[in-house]
């Protein structure tokens, strides 16, 4: 139990100690403004106020968490043991800067509400983030300054308990196009064959003849070879499917083809299925109530996790479509371009509604790496990509959290362009479901 002292009880900082405490660090907490009840209180305590109170740990807290609008932020650097953080304290704090209003600039994503210079797709830049300025991307530093609050109170408090960092693990599948040949219309199958002879492709267009004749399996079938890796282990698989309308950068196979509907069936009945929102949606929001629909109708199963197709995300727009579409868990927080921990955490956590000043329903879990940023953004060959998310599942290993991957079906393959993916899949996934069957030993039990 921690009993934290504050002046003013506001939406910010009630969400942001919580999550802190009592989601990653599990342990119970009490927020007062009652300075006699603080006072009173046996258990290890925080002073999080301006107020005089006597108390070993005293943090002066940053506006941040008492206002109620958004506006632009000092974001000078702080230096604490050899680290980079933000939002400087006062000297009498126990720490140099103040890690509640630095956390909860980081988790709800402030600096993209004040982003205009967006991508093509309209979606916020990596570079433009505190913490790719400050390579710090790499880094859950919510998770690991979240340890370092625990262990400065247990300095102050032996009682003091809380949970260890424990390494969790979801591998994510997106299906943008089901297969590469199979169960296309002749429309597009002859168009592709006209493409590859005016392009001299003729390798490709034999390739499609084989695979349409039943000679060969569809490079992108690779759904069995995915599911056989997580047999025993089928919780911590996720597809996420496109249904939307054909256009430019939505190219999967009409959800009223039937072999679609019976892969489709397949996958739900093996693992988690979610909804991949197209492009399109985010333009037209009836689509994504339609594609939701969809696919609840074809898996007979209420849908309530989605990854936005483009990984296109706009604040607050986004998360609210999804909200009133009936979806509690979205997939979406990371980067297409880099690495690492977007909202500077490593754990899922809730949304929190800047313009409403409010915490949400829906969960967030955000990914840490996809196949196409290690090859094609990254430009790293199979051997530095298994190096590089190595290091990324030791972070996670240190201070705790789920390592998220994101891979697509066609990068499976083992093929062309992805000739020796597989083996970076298989890694990665082996090594993750050892480290989340070691974890599984130290987690307290939910209550």
């Amino acid at each position: 139990m921690l009993v934290v002292l504050t002046q003013e009880k506001t939406n910010r900082l009630t969400y942001i100690f919580r999550f802190i405490f009592e989601e990653v660090l599990r342990t119970p907490l009490v927020i007062t403004s009652d300075v006699h009840e603080f006072k009173a209180s046996e258990h290890p305590k925080i002073n999080y106020s301006h107020l005089p109170v006597d108390c070993p740990l005293r943090m002066s807290p940053h506006s941040l968490l008492f206002e109620h609008k958004i506006a632009f932020q000092t974001l000078e650097p702080v230096s604490f043991e050899e680290d980079v953080c933000f939002f400087e304290s006062s000297a009498d704090s126990f720490f140099p800067f103040d890690p509640f209003a630095a956390s909860f600039y980081l988790l709800s994503r402030y600096e993209e509400y004040l982003m205009r210079d967006l991508d093509k797709h309209r979606r916020y830049p990596s570079h433009h983030s505190v913490l790719y300025r400050n390579h710090l991307l790499t880094t859950p530093v919510v998770n690991k300054w979240a340890h370092k609050i625990a262990q400065t109170i247990q300095s102050q408090y032996p009682e003091f308990t809380y949970q260890s960092p424990v390494f969790d693990f979801r591998s994510t599948v997106d299906v943008d196009n089901a297969w590469a040949y199979k169960n296309k219309s002749w429309m597009r199958t002859w168009g592709a064959l006209a493409k590859g002879i005016l392009r001299g492709d003729l390798s490709r267009n034999a390739e499609r003849m084989e695979v349409l004749h039943g000679k060969k399996q569809d490079p992108y079938d690779t759904y069995g070879y995915i599911c056989e890796r997580f047999n025993g282990h089928r919780e911590l698989l996720h597809f996420f499917i496109l249904l939307g309308k054909n256009s430019r950068y939505d190219r999967n196979i009409s959800p009223k083809n039937e072999q679609l509907r019976l892969l489709i069936k397949d996958l739900s009945s093996f693992c988690e299925v979610g909804l991949h929102p197209s492009y399109r949606s985010t333009k037209f929001k009836r689509e994504l109530e339609q594609e939701l629909k969809t696919l609840e109708g074809i898996t007979g199963q209420d849908v309530s996790s989605s990854r936005q197709h483009f990984l296109r995300l706009e604040l607050p727009k986004t998360y609210r479509r999804l909200l009133n579409a009936g979806i509690t868990n979205d997939y979406t927080m990371g980067y297409a371009d880099q690495v690492g921990f977007r909202a500077g955490t490593s754990s899922p956590f809730y949304f929190y509604d800047l313009k409403k000043d409010q915490k949400t329903a829906l969960r967030i879990h955000p990914f840490q790496m996809m196949d196409v940023t290690l090859k094609n953004y990254l430009k790293l060959n199979p051997d530095e990509a298994l190096l590089l998310v190595g290091k990324l599942m030791d972070e996670i290993r240190k201070y705790g959290g789920t390592f998220i991957s994101l891979w697509h079906n066609e990068s499976l393959s083992n093929q062309g362009e992805w000739q020796g993916w597989q083996q970076v899949f298989e890694t990665i996934t082996e090594q993750a479901i050892v480290y989340t069957d070691e974890s599984a030993k130290n987690k307290i039990p939910e209550t």
